[in-house]
């Protein structure tokens, strides 16, 4: 989105706007300072900052989501690089004493490396102390609870306003 149809004045908000990056001095929060006087044009530069912020971040969520293909695809390259490469070091290295499996060139060292890890083989022969009960708030059960007039000590229903903008 592309800031058009503005006047210098609101382009004196937007720009002081971006050079600070949001942050809430108590400068800032003066030259913010909404008056009566001043509704209609901060209001108006207000609404074309946050619709090119919002196509800013519509931007920057497509470029995240492209790097996290791009890295999900390294990801797998490497994986199965390091699978290939430890059948090959089972296959070819030379074991030492402690059972690890070695090679070596003039530029590497490779060698496997053991670990333990628990496998479930089947979860409904676990018995039932090796289970976590996760503790967790229920939003929809204190929001119910309170319409049908319990009263719930630490909860309160409220009222939020945000600003639409076409």
């Amino acid at each position: 989105m592309t800031l058009y149809n503005i006047t210098q004045h609101q382009r004196e908000i937007i720009s002081y706007l971006e050079e600070v990056g949001g942050e809430a001095t108590e400068e800032l929060l003066k030259y913010l300072e909404v008056t009566r006087e001043a509704f209609e044009i901060k209001a108006e530069a207000y609404g074309y900052l946050i619709l090119d912020a919002e196509a800013n971040v519509t931007q920057i969520d497509a470029e995240i989501k492209r790097l996290q293909a791009l890295k999900k695809t390294k990801t797998n390259m490497v994986d199965r690089l390091k699978e290939a490469l430890k059948n090959a070091l089972m296959l070819f290295g030379k074991e030492d004493s402690k059972g690890i499996k070695r090679f070596e060139t003039p530029l590497l060292k490779l060698s496997t490396r053991r670990s333990e890890s628990v496998e479930i083989t089947d979860e409904k022969s676990l018995p039932s102390s090796c289970f976590v009960v996760k503790h967790e708030v229920s939003k929809t059960l204190i929001k119910t609870l309170i319409e049908t007039g319990s009263v719930i000590e630490g909860a309160e229903i409220r009222t939020n306003y945000s600003v639409v903008i076409r």
